[in-house]
C-alpha cells in the first residue's frame, strides 16, 4: 500500500530510477503520503529519527561517507527549519543532500492555520536549486513537469559539483489516502558528465610558468579520500621546487608532505617569511583551517595564485588569485610531475624546518603537563588501525593539526561552516553508513549541544566518542580578544561543571572517564575494545589550556627550555 497522491508515486519512482534509496524520516502528519511510501517499498532503506537537525547530520555524515545523495524528509512549519544548518554545512561542503519537505496549499499560507509558515525558496542562500511539485495532475503535461523537475533536482545534486537542492511539495487533506497500485514507469532523465580538460595553448602557458619558477606551493584544503592523489603528491614530492602543505581534512598524507602548517609557520621570523613565500600557489579543495597560513600568504602574495573550481566559483581566500582552472587537479598537476625539476632548495627549506618543528614538538610533549594538547597526542598514539576519525569544531579541528595524526585514518570535520552543532550526528551518520570503525572526537559544548544524536536506533557497536570536557569553550582563551573580556568566563566561555555520565547511560552508551595522564591511557584501551557505541569523558583544566598552548609555539619557535613555567 502506497500514498493515492500522484506526486508522490512520480516522487519514489524517479528516486529509485537513479539508484537513491537512502530516506531520513522524522515523524509528523503532514509528511504522512510520504512516509507511506517509502516505508511500503522494500528496495527504500528507511530510518526515523524524531530531531529535525539532528536528522538532517546524520545524513549529511551518510553522504559524506557515500559521495552520493541521501534523502531527508519532514513535515510542515518550523520543523523545515530545523534542517537549515546541516543544509547550510552541505553546501559549503558540498555534499549531495535532497531535502524533501511536506507544506500546506499555497491557499493556506498566511492564514493562521497550524503549522504553516511559508516554505518556497525557504533555504535559498545555502542550496543548488528548490522546486515546488504540483500535488495533483489533471493533465499530461503537469505529469510531465513533475517528472522533469524531479530529474532536474536530483542531477542538480550531482552536478557540475554535489550539494543540496530542495523538493517542497504542498500537500492537501485527506492525507492518509493509501492504494495497491505499483509504482508507475516513470522518465529517468540520465546525466552523463563531460570530461573537462584545458585546450593545449593554455596548459602550454601554465607548464612553462611551472617550468621557470623555483618555488611552487601546493596546498590542499578539505578534500574526500582520494588515494590517486596520495600517489600524485608522492610524485610532486619528488621535485625540489614544490612543497606541498596539507591539512588533517585534505585527507592525503605521503612522504615529503607537510601536515603541521602552523607548527611550521610560528617558527618563521619576519625575514625568514620573504624565503618561505612562493612565486606560485597552487590550492584546490574546500576549506582551510589554519589562520596562520591565510595571513602569510595575505602578506607574502605570490606572484601567481592557481585555483582549480569546476564550479567556476572565485575562491580568493589569499587575495591573490590569478588563474581559476576549470577542470579536475588531478589532471593538470599529474603532467606537471612530469616535466624536468628545475634546480631549487625550496622544498629542502620546508623540509627542515618541518624537522625542526617535529622534534621540538615531541621535545615540549614528553613534558608537558595533563592538558588538551596532551590528550590529544596521547589519542593519536591509540587509534587502531581502519579508524574513521571525526572531529567538532573549535578546539578539537585545530588541536588535531597540531599532533602527528596517523596515515591509516579517514579524517571528516564538518568544515563547511565550522559550527559546532552536528558534530555528534554527523559522525553517527557517518559510521552508520560505513560499517567500519568510527571515533569522534569533541569538545564538551559540541557534544551537549548536539547531544540528541544519540536518541536513535542507528549507533553502530563500533561508534566511539571522545568527550574532551575542559567545562567551557576553551577556544576563546586561545584566541585572541576574547581572553581579556570581562564577560569570558559567564557569557563567551560558558563554563559549566557538567558531565555527560547521565546523558550517555540514559541513551544506553557505555560510559568511561579519566582526569589524568594515566587513567586516559587506560580509558583509551578500554574504548576501543568496547562491543557497542562508547563515550570516554576526559576532564582537563581549562585555564591550564591556553598557557600551555602558548607556550608550546614559544617552544618550537626557540627551543628555550623554561617553556613549563604556567602562571594562572
Amino acid at each position: 500500500m502506497i500514498s493515492d497522491k500522484h506526486c508522490i508515486q512520480q516522487l519514489a519512482a524517479v528516486l529509485l530510477q537513479h539508484g537513491i534509496c537512502d530516506v531520513i524520516l522524522s515523524p509528523g502528519s503532514r509528511n504522512a503520503p510520504l512516509i507511506t511510501t517509502f516505508t511500503q517499498i522494500k528496495e527504500f532503506n528507511c530510518l526515523s529519527i524524531v530531531d529535525e537537525r539532528s536528522a538532517a547530520f546524520f545524513a549529511l555524515g551518510m553522504a559524506q561517507w557515500k559521495q552520493k545523495p541521501v534523502v531527508i524528509c519532514c513535515t510542515s512549519g518550523s520543523a523545515v527549519l530545523n534542517y537549515a544548518p546541516a543544509i547550510s554545512e552541505a553546501y559549503y561542503q558540498k555534499v549531495p543532500l535532497i531535502i524533501i519537505t511536506a507544506d500546506r496549499p499555497e491557499r493556506w499560507i498566511g492564514q493562521s492555520d497550524g503549522q504553516t509558515i511559508d516554505q518556497k525558496d525557504i533555504y535559498r542562500n545555502y542550496i543548488k536549486k528548490s522546486f515546488n511539485i504540483p500535488e495533483a495532475f489533471t493533465s499530461p503535461e503537469e505529469e510531465w513537469y513533475c517528472n522533469r523537475t524531479i530529474n532536474e533536482a536530483i542531477n542538480s545534486a550531482c552536478y557540475p559539483e554535489p550539494g543540496p537542492v530542495h523538493l517542497n511539495i504542498p500537500l492537501s487533506e485527506p492525507l492518509y489516502g493509501q492504494t495497491e497500485e505499483t509504482l508507475p514507469v516513470v522518465r529517468k532523465i540520465e546525466l552523463i558528465k563531460g570530461e573537462r580538460w584545458l585546450n593545449e595553448s593554455d596548459r602550454t602557458i601554465l607548464e612553462n610558468k611551472w617550468k621557470a619558477s623555483a618555488r611552487k606551493l601546493i596546498i590542499v584544503g578539505q578534500t574526500a579520500p582520494d588515494p590517486s592523489l596520495n600517489g600524485l603528491f608522492e610524485q610532486l614530492a619528488q621535485d625540489p621546487s614544490v612543497s606541498i602543505l596539507t591539512e588533517t581534512t585534505s585527507n592525503i598524507r605521503s612522504e615529503g608532505i607537510h601536515t603541521s602548517i602552523d607548527n611550521i609557520l610560528f617558527t618563521l621570523t619576519e625575514e625568514e617569511t620573504k624565503t618561505f613565500s612562493p612565486d606560485i600557489l597552487i590550492t584546490f579543495g574546500g576549506q582551510i583551517v589554519s589562520k596562520r597560513v591565510k595571513a602569510f600568504l595575505r602578506k607574502n602574495p605570490p606572484k601567481e595564485h592557481w585555483f582549480f573550481s569546476i564550479s567556476g566559483a572565485h575562491v580568493d581566500t589569499f587575495q591573490c588569485l590569478t588563474t581559476l582552472i576549470d577542470t579536475s587537479p588531478g589532471d593538470i598537476l599529474k603532467d606537471l610531475a612530469k616535466l624536468d625539476h628545475p634546480l631549487s632548495a625550496y622544498a629542502e627549506l620546508w623540509q627542515k624546518r618541518d624537522e625542526l618543528t617535529r622534534f621540538r614538538s615531541k621535545e615540549y610533549l614528553r613534558n608537558c603537563p595533563f592538558s588538551d594538547l596532551t590528550v590529544f597526542n596521547l589519542i593519536t598514539e591509540k587509534i587502531p588501525a581502519g579508524y574513521v576519525v571525526h572531529t567538532s569544531n573549535s578546539t578539537p579541528v585545530r588541536y588535531a593539526q597540531l599532533v602527528s595524526m596517523p596515515d591509516h585514518i579517514i579524517y571528516f570535520a564538518n568544515r563547511g561552516t565550522s559550527g559546532i552543532d552536528g558534530s555528534v550526528s554527523t559522525a553517527a551518520g557517518s559510521a552508520y553508513a560505513s560499517k567500519s570503525p568510527t571515533l569522534l572526537i569533541t569538545g564538551d559544548l559540541s557534544f551537549f549541544y548536539d547531544s540528541n544524536a544519540l536518541w536513535n536506533r542507528y549507533l553502530t557497536s563500533e561508534f566511539k566518542i571522545i568527550l574532551i570536557n575542559n567545562g567551557g569553550g576553551g577556544i576563546f582563551r586561545i584566541i585572541e580578544g576574547p581572553s581579556t573580556s570581562p564577560a569570558l568566563e559567564e557569557y563567551i566561555e560558558t563554563g559549566h561543571s557538567q558531565s555527560a555520565r547521565q546523558l550517555a547511560e540514559g541513551f544506553g552508551v557505555h560510559y568511561l572517564s579519566a582526569k589524568n595522564h594515566q587513567e586516559t591511557e587506560f580509558a583509551l584501551n578500554r574504548l576501543f575494545k568496547e562491543k557497542g557505541p562508547a563515550l570516554l569523558e576526559i576532564f582537563t583544566t581549562g585555564k591550564l589550556n591556553a598557557p600551555i598552548l602558548n607556550n608550546y609555539f614559544s617552544f618550537l619557535k626557540t627551543g628555550t627550555k623554561d617553556y613549563l613555567r604556567i602562571e594562572i
